[in-house]
Protein backbone atom coordinates (compact mmCIF):
# COMPACT_ATOMS: atom_id res chain seq x y z
CA UNK A 1 0.00 0.00 0.00
CA UNK A 2 0.99 3.28 -1.30
CA UNK A 3 1.77 5.94 1.75
CA UNK A 4 0.85 9.57 1.65
CA UNK A 5 4.53 11.21 1.04
CA UNK A 6 5.67 13.48 3.69
CA UNK A 7 6.17 16.69 1.68
CA UNK A 8 3.64 18.92 3.61
CA UNK A 9 6.01 20.62 5.79
CA UNK A 10 8.13 22.20 3.39
CA UNK A 11 5.18 23.29 1.41
CA UNK A 12 4.19 24.94 3.64
CA UNK A 13 7.22 26.71 4.45
CA UNK A 14 7.60 27.66 0.60
CA UNK A 15 3.95 28.70 0.49
CA UNK A 16 4.78 31.68 3.19
CA UNK A 17 7.61 32.10 2.07
CA UNK A 18 6.64 35.47 -0.43
CA UNK A 19 6.14 37.16 2.97
CA UNK A 20 8.64 36.56 4.71
CA UNK A 21 11.01 37.84 2.04
CA UNK A 22 12.44 41.24 3.88
CA UNK A 23 13.97 44.54 2.90
CA UNK A 24 18.17 44.43 3.84
CA UNK A 25 17.77 45.56 6.90
CA UNK A 26 19.72 49.21 7.51
CA UNK A 27 22.13 47.95 9.96
CA UNK A 28 23.45 45.64 7.51
CA UNK A 29 23.47 47.69 4.58
CA UNK A 30 26.71 48.77 3.28
CA UNK A 31 28.43 52.40 3.70
CA UNK A 32 28.60 53.87 -0.08
CA UNK A 33 31.27 52.34 -2.49
CA UNK A 34 32.21 49.46 0.33
CA UNK A 35 33.65 46.83 -1.96
CA UNK A 36 36.19 45.17 -0.45
CA UNK A 37 36.43 41.46 0.00
CA UNK A 38 38.19 40.58 3.38
CA UNK A 39 41.39 38.81 2.65
CA UNK A 40 41.95 35.01 3.22
CA UNK A 41 37.84 34.44 2.97
CA UNK A 42 38.25 32.00 0.88
CA UNK A 43 34.70 32.54 -0.61
CA UNK A 44 33.42 35.30 -3.18
CA UNK A 45 32.24 38.02 -0.83
CA UNK A 46 28.70 38.32 -1.86
CA UNK A 47 27.46 38.57 2.30
CA UNK A 48 29.97 41.84 2.10
CA UNK A 49 27.44 44.45 1.14
CA UNK A 50 25.08 43.40 3.05
CA UNK A 51 26.88 43.38 6.34
CA UNK A 52 29.24 46.18 5.70
CA UNK A 53 29.95 48.24 8.62
CA UNK A 54 28.75 45.26 11.15
CA UNK A 55 31.02 43.91 14.08
CA UNK A 56 30.58 40.56 11.85
CA UNK A 57 32.87 42.18 9.04
CA UNK A 58 35.09 43.80 11.05
CA UNK A 59 36.01 40.53 13.53
CA UNK A 60 36.48 38.28 9.81
CA UNK A 61 38.53 41.55 8.68
CA UNK A 62 40.80 41.33 12.16
CA UNK A 63 42.08 37.89 11.47
CA UNK A 64 41.57 37.63 8.10
CA UNK A 65 45.44 37.59 7.84
CA UNK A 66 45.31 34.92 10.99
CA UNK A 67 45.82 30.90 11.30
CA UNK A 68 46.42 28.33 13.89
CA UNK A 69 46.77 29.28 17.60
CA UNK A 70 47.43 33.16 16.62
CA UNK A 71 43.45 32.86 14.80
CA UNK A 72 42.27 31.23 18.16
CA UNK A 73 43.92 34.11 21.01
CA UNK A 74 42.62 36.87 18.98
CA UNK A 75 39.21 35.18 18.82
CA UNK A 76 39.11 34.32 22.10
CA UNK A 77 40.47 37.56 24.00
CA UNK A 78 37.62 39.15 22.12
CA UNK A 79 34.90 36.39 22.36
CA UNK A 80 35.14 36.30 26.17
CA UNK A 81 34.45 40.73 26.46
CA UNK A 82 31.05 39.82 24.69
CA UNK A 83 28.22 38.63 26.45
CA UNK A 84 30.57 36.98 29.46
CA UNK A 85 31.74 34.64 27.16
CA UNK A 86 28.57 33.60 25.76
CA UNK A 87 27.77 32.28 22.55
CA UNK A 88 24.14 31.50 21.50
CA UNK A 89 23.28 28.75 18.93
CA UNK A 90 20.57 28.32 17.32
CA UNK A 91 21.14 24.46 15.87
CA UNK A 92 18.89 21.40 14.69
CA UNK A 93 21.31 19.17 15.70
CA UNK A 94 19.35 16.64 17.91
CA UNK A 95 22.11 16.00 20.75
CA UNK A 96 23.90 19.20 21.13
CA UNK A 97 25.29 18.67 24.60
CA UNK A 98 28.64 17.08 23.45
CA UNK A 99 29.33 19.46 20.98
CA UNK A 100 28.63 22.23 23.49
CA UNK A 101 30.53 20.86 26.68
CA UNK A 102 33.64 19.74 23.99
CA UNK A 103 33.74 23.59 22.88
CA UNK A 104 33.85 25.02 26.98
CA UNK A 105 36.32 22.41 27.37
CA UNK A 106 38.55 23.47 24.79
CA UNK A 107 37.88 27.77 25.19
CA UNK A 108 38.05 27.80 29.15
CA UNK A 109 35.78 31.03 29.72
CA UNK A 110 33.41 30.87 27.06
CA UNK A 111 29.76 29.05 26.86
CA UNK A 112 27.42 28.58 24.26
CA UNK A 113 23.82 28.87 24.76
CA UNK A 114 21.85 26.47 22.82
CA UNK A 115 17.98 27.36 21.28
CA UNK A 116 17.12 23.62 19.67
CA UNK A 117 14.60 23.55 17.25
CA UNK A 118 13.68 22.30 13.66
CA UNK A 119 15.16 24.51 10.72
CA UNK A 120 11.62 25.70 9.93
CA UNK A 121 11.29 27.01 13.12
CA UNK A 122 15.01 28.56 13.23
CA UNK A 123 14.38 29.90 10.31
CA UNK A 124 11.23 31.97 11.31
CA UNK A 125 13.02 32.84 14.46
CA UNK A 126 16.00 34.29 12.66
CA UNK A 127 13.29 36.56 10.17
CA UNK A 128 11.29 37.62 12.91
CA UNK A 129 14.30 38.88 14.82
CA UNK A 130 16.18 40.44 12.12
CA UNK A 131 12.97 42.45 11.22
CA UNK A 132 12.75 43.90 14.57
CA UNK A 133 16.60 44.72 14.19
CA UNK A 134 17.37 42.21 17.07
CA UNK A 135 20.12 40.25 17.45
CA UNK A 136 19.53 36.36 18.46
CA UNK A 137 22.40 34.08 16.97
CA UNK A 138 25.39 34.20 17.19
CA UNK A 139 26.05 31.31 15.10
CA UNK A 140 23.32 28.99 13.03
CA UNK A 141 23.00 25.62 12.40
CA UNK A 142 20.53 24.31 10.37
CA UNK A 143 19.20 22.96 6.85
CA UNK A 144 20.98 24.03 3.60
CA UNK A 145 17.17 24.70 2.32
CA UNK A 146 16.86 27.30 5.26
CA UNK A 147 19.90 28.45 5.34
CA UNK A 148 19.74 29.54 1.53
CA UNK A 149 16.86 31.89 2.66
CA UNK A 150 18.66 33.68 5.28
CA UNK A 151 21.17 34.15 2.33
CA UNK A 152 18.66 35.11 0.14
CA UNK A 153 17.19 37.94 3.02
CA UNK A 154 20.45 39.32 3.10
CA UNK A 155 21.31 38.19 6.79
CA UNK A 156 24.36 36.15 6.44
CA UNK A 157 28.05 37.34 6.54
CA UNK A 158 30.68 35.65 3.72
CA UNK A 159 32.01 32.02 4.49
CA UNK A 160 34.67 32.31 6.25
CA UNK A 161 37.04 30.13 7.83
CA UNK A 162 40.63 28.41 7.64
CA UNK A 163 38.88 25.11 7.42
CA UNK A 164 36.79 25.61 4.56
CA UNK A 165 39.56 23.86 2.56
CA UNK A 166 39.06 20.44 4.40
CA UNK A 167 35.03 20.61 3.52
CA UNK A 168 33.78 18.67 0.53
CA UNK A 169 33.16 20.86 -2.11
CA UNK A 170 29.73 19.99 -2.19
CA UNK A 171 29.33 22.12 1.20
CA UNK A 172 31.08 25.20 0.69
CA UNK A 173 28.46 28.02 -0.33
CA UNK A 174 29.48 31.50 -0.68
CA UNK A 175 27.80 32.77 2.82
CA UNK A 176 27.54 29.26 4.76
CA UNK A 177 29.23 26.04 4.79
CA UNK A 178 28.34 22.57 5.85
CA UNK A 179 29.29 20.82 9.04
CA UNK A 180 27.65 17.63 7.79
CA UNK A 181 25.22 15.67 5.59
CA UNK A 182 22.74 13.20 5.02
CA UNK A 183 24.26 11.02 1.79
CA UNK A 184 21.17 9.59 -0.37
CA UNK A 185 22.43 6.58 -2.39
CA UNK A 186 19.66 3.50 -2.77
CA UNK A 187 20.69 0.57 0.10
CA UNK A 188 19.53 -2.79 -0.27
CA UNK A 189 19.40 -6.02 2.09
CA UNK A 190 22.14 -8.72 0.62
CA UNK A 191 19.82 -11.05 1.57
CA UNK A 192 16.86 -10.12 -0.68
CA UNK A 193 19.16 -8.64 -3.78
CA UNK A 194 21.79 -10.63 -5.46
CA UNK A 195 24.95 -8.82 -5.58
CA UNK A 196 24.31 -8.94 -10.07
CA UNK A 197 20.73 -7.54 -9.44
CA UNK A 198 22.25 -3.78 -7.41
CA UNK A 199 21.26 -1.20 -9.80
CA UNK A 200 23.72 0.71 -11.92
CA UNK A 201 21.67 4.08 -12.85
CA UNK A 202 18.69 5.56 -11.92
CA UNK A 203 16.54 4.16 -15.19
CA UNK A 204 17.56 0.62 -14.15
CA UNK A 205 14.73 1.01 -11.02
CA UNK A 206 12.34 1.37 -13.28
CA UNK A 207 13.73 -2.62 -13.95
CA UNK A 208 10.54 -5.06 -13.87
CA UNK A 209 13.10 -7.22 -11.27
CA UNK A 210 12.67 -4.57 -8.99
CA UNK A 211 8.69 -4.72 -8.98
CA UNK A 212 7.54 -4.66 -5.10
CA UNK A 213 10.91 -4.99 -3.90
CA UNK A 214 11.09 -1.80 -3.90
CA UNK A 215 10.74 1.42 -1.52
CA UNK A 216 10.87 4.94 -2.36
CA UNK A 217 11.18 7.13 0.54
CA UNK A 218 7.92 10.07 -0.36
CA UNK A 219 9.30 13.44 1.44
CA UNK A 220 12.64 13.49 -0.48
CA UNK A 221 11.63 16.21 -2.97
CA UNK A 222 15.52 18.12 -2.91
CA UNK A 223 17.00 14.75 -3.69
CA UNK A 224 14.65 14.38 -6.57
CA UNK A 225 15.25 18.19 -7.86
CA UNK A 226 18.92 17.12 -7.58
CA UNK A 227 18.69 14.22 -9.59
CA UNK A 228 16.41 15.62 -12.19
CA UNK A 229 18.49 18.81 -12.44
CA UNK A 230 21.84 16.57 -12.47
CA UNK A 231 20.52 14.06 -15.62
CA UNK A 232 19.67 17.42 -17.23
CA UNK A 233 22.98 18.76 -16.82
CA UNK A 234 24.92 15.62 -17.52
CA UNK A 235 22.74 13.35 -19.64
CA UNK A 236 21.69 15.94 -21.76
CA UNK A 237 17.40 15.16 -20.87
CA UNK A 238 14.80 17.45 -20.77
CA UNK A 239 13.12 17.57 -17.63
CA UNK A 240 9.91 16.30 -18.61
CA UNK A 241 12.53 12.91 -19.75
CA UNK A 242 14.21 13.22 -16.19
CA UNK A 243 10.87 13.45 -14.19
CA UNK A 244 9.66 10.37 -16.32
CA UNK A 245 12.94 7.98 -14.96
CA UNK A 246 11.05 8.98 -11.88
CA UNK A 247 7.16 7.86 -12.88
CA UNK A 248 8.46 4.44 -14.22
CA UNK A 249 10.60 4.14 -10.95
CA UNK A 250 7.48 4.86 -9.12
CA UNK A 251 5.60 2.17 -11.05
CA UNK A 252 7.77 -0.22 -9.14
CA UNK A 253 7.93 1.23 -5.77
CA UNK A 254 6.02 0.95 -2.21
CA UNK A 255 5.82 4.93 -1.65
CA UNK A 256 6.90 5.05 2.47
CA UNK A 257 7.21 7.62 5.18
CA UNK A 258 10.58 8.43 6.77
CA UNK A 259 14.14 7.30 5.85
CA UNK A 260 15.04 5.57 9.83
CA UNK A 261 11.66 3.58 9.64
CA UNK A 262 12.15 2.54 5.39
CA UNK A 263 15.40 1.73 6.53
CA UNK A 264 13.84 -0.73 9.48
CA UNK A 265 11.56 -1.97 6.51
CA UNK A 266 14.70 -3.15 4.01
CA UNK A 267 16.72 -4.28 7.34
CA UNK A 268 13.62 -6.32 8.05
CA UNK A 269 13.40 -7.80 4.60
CA UNK A 270 9.81 -6.51 3.53
CA UNK A 271 11.51 -4.74 0.92
CA UNK A 272 14.52 -5.39 -1.60
CA UNK A 273 15.90 -2.30 -1.78
CA UNK A 274 15.80 1.47 -1.25
CA UNK A 275 15.72 3.82 -3.95
CA UNK A 276 16.84 6.65 -1.61
CA UNK A 277 18.45 5.68 1.54
CA UNK A 278 20.72 7.78 3.84
CA UNK A 279 24.24 5.59 3.93
CA UNK A 280 24.91 7.02 7.70
CA UNK A 281 22.25 5.02 8.89
CA UNK A 282 23.10 2.04 6.47
CA UNK A 283 26.35 2.05 8.03
CA UNK A 284 24.90 2.03 11.99
CA UNK A 285 22.85 -1.32 10.92
CA UNK A 286 25.54 -2.74 9.14
CA UNK A 287 28.55 -2.33 12.12
CA UNK A 288 25.63 -4.05 14.25
CA UNK A 289 25.20 -7.10 11.92
CA UNK A 290 22.10 -6.09 9.50
CA UNK A 291 21.85 -7.58 6.28
CA UNK A 292 22.55 -4.33 4.60
CA UNK A 293 24.72 -2.34 1.97
CA UNK A 294 24.72 0.60 -0.07
CA UNK A 295 28.23 -0.33 -2.13
CA UNK A 296 29.14 0.09 -5.04
CA UNK A 297 27.47 3.71 -5.17
CA UNK A 298 26.69 3.63 -8.78
CA UNK A 299 23.94 6.04 -9.08
CA UNK A 300 25.00 9.85 -8.43
CA UNK A 301 25.04 10.80 -4.37
CA UNK A 302 23.05 13.48 -3.55
CA UNK A 303 24.66 15.11 -0.06
CA UNK A 304 21.79 16.97 2.04
CA UNK A 305 23.57 19.51 3.58
CA UNK A 306 23.26 20.78 7.50
CA UNK A 307 25.06 24.28 7.35
CA UNK A 308 26.49 26.94 9.70
CA UNK A 309 25.79 30.36 9.12
CA UNK A 310 27.38 33.68 10.93
CA UNK A 311 24.82 36.26 11.05
CA UNK A 312 25.25 39.93 10.07
CA UNK A 313 23.85 41.04 13.51
CA UNK A 314 25.58 38.64 15.58
CA UNK A 315 26.51 39.93 19.47
CA UNK A 316 29.67 37.71 19.60
CA UNK A 317 30.98 37.25 16.37
CA UNK A 318 34.31 36.13 17.75
CA UNK A 319 32.59 33.11 19.68
CA UNK A 320 30.62 32.19 16.54
CA UNK A 321 33.89 32.04 14.66
CA UNK A 322 35.43 29.59 17.05
CA UNK A 323 32.36 28.01 17.50
CA UNK A 324 32.77 27.42 13.62
CA UNK A 325 36.16 26.38 13.24
CA UNK A 326 35.11 23.91 16.27
CA UNK A 327 32.34 22.26 14.41
CA UNK A 328 34.63 22.25 11.48
CA UNK A 329 37.58 20.64 12.87
CA UNK A 330 38.21 16.81 12.60
CA UNK A 331 38.97 16.42 16.00
CA UNK A 332 35.88 18.49 17.33
CA UNK A 333 32.74 18.64 15.84
CA UNK A 334 33.47 16.67 13.07
CA UNK A 335 34.70 13.43 15.28
CA UNK A 336 31.71 14.15 17.62
CA UNK A 337 29.06 14.01 14.24
CA UNK A 338 31.07 10.56 13.51
CA UNK A 339 30.52 9.46 17.45
CA UNK A 340 26.82 10.55 16.41
CA UNK A 341 26.57 8.56 13.23
CA UNK A 342 26.49 11.46 11.30
CA UNK A 343 27.95 12.19 8.29
CA UNK A 344 30.51 14.95 9.26
CA UNK A 345 31.54 17.51 6.18
CA UNK A 346 34.79 16.98 6.55
CA UNK A 347 36.43 15.40 3.41
CA UNK A 348 38.61 12.42 4.62
CA UNK A 349 36.20 11.26 7.52
CA UNK A 350 33.07 11.12 5.17
CA UNK A 351 34.94 9.41 2.76
CA UNK A 352 36.07 6.84 5.76
CA UNK A 353 32.40 6.32 6.17
CA UNK A 354 31.24 6.04 2.76
CA UNK A 355 33.99 3.50 2.08
CA UNK A 356 35.18 4.99 -0.74
CA UNK A 357 37.78 8.02 -1.64
CA UNK A 358 36.64 8.13 -5.10
CA UNK A 359 32.87 9.13 -4.14
CA UNK A 360 31.47 12.56 -4.20
CA UNK A 361 28.27 14.45 -4.06
CA UNK A 362 27.30 15.75 -7.17
CA UNK A 363 26.61 19.71 -7.58
CA UNK A 364 23.27 21.31 -6.56
CA UNK A 365 22.31 25.00 -7.26
CA UNK A 366 20.41 25.25 -3.40
CA UNK A 367 19.67 28.28 -3.91
CA UNK A 368 17.89 27.77 -7.23
CA UNK A 369 16.26 24.28 -5.87
CA UNK A 370 15.27 26.38 -2.64
CA UNK A 371 13.53 29.38 -5.03
CA UNK A 372 11.69 26.86 -6.63
CA UNK A 373 10.93 24.18 -3.97
CA UNK A 374 7.11 25.04 -4.02
CA UNK A 375 7.49 23.84 -7.66
CA UNK A 376 9.45 21.16 -7.23
CA UNK A 377 7.34 20.39 -4.12
CA UNK A 378 4.34 19.69 -6.49
CA UNK A 379 6.14 17.98 -8.98
CA UNK A 380 7.48 15.44 -6.99
CA UNK A 381 3.87 15.00 -4.91
CA UNK A 382 2.39 14.41 -8.51
CA UNK A 383 5.34 11.59 -9.47
CA UNK A 384 4.82 9.63 -6.02
CA UNK A 385 0.80 10.14 -5.54
CA UNK A 386 0.47 9.26 -9.41
CA UNK A 387 2.62 6.06 -9.01
CA UNK A 388 3.85 6.83 -12.42
CA UNK A 389 0.69 7.74 -13.99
Amino acid sequence: MRAAPAVKGKRALLMILPALVLTPLAACAAPAGTTDTPAGSQTQASGQTQCGGTATIKTIQDVAQQTGTQRDATLLDAAKKVNGGAINLYTEINEPGPLADGFKKKYPGLTVKLYRAGSTQIRQRVLEESAAQRSGADLIEMDGLEMAILDENKLLAPASSPLRDQVVPAGQFADFTADRFSYIVPTWNTKRLAASDVPKSLEDLADSRFKGKLALEGSDVFWFAAQVTNMESEKGMTQAQAVDVFRNIAKNASITSGHTTTMELVVAGQYGINANGYIHRAAALKAKGAPIEWSPVNIPLVAEATTLGLPCLSANPAGALLLQDYILSADGGQQIFVQQERTPSNAKLAAQQVGATTVQPIKVDLAKISKEFQTWSDLWDSVVRGGGK
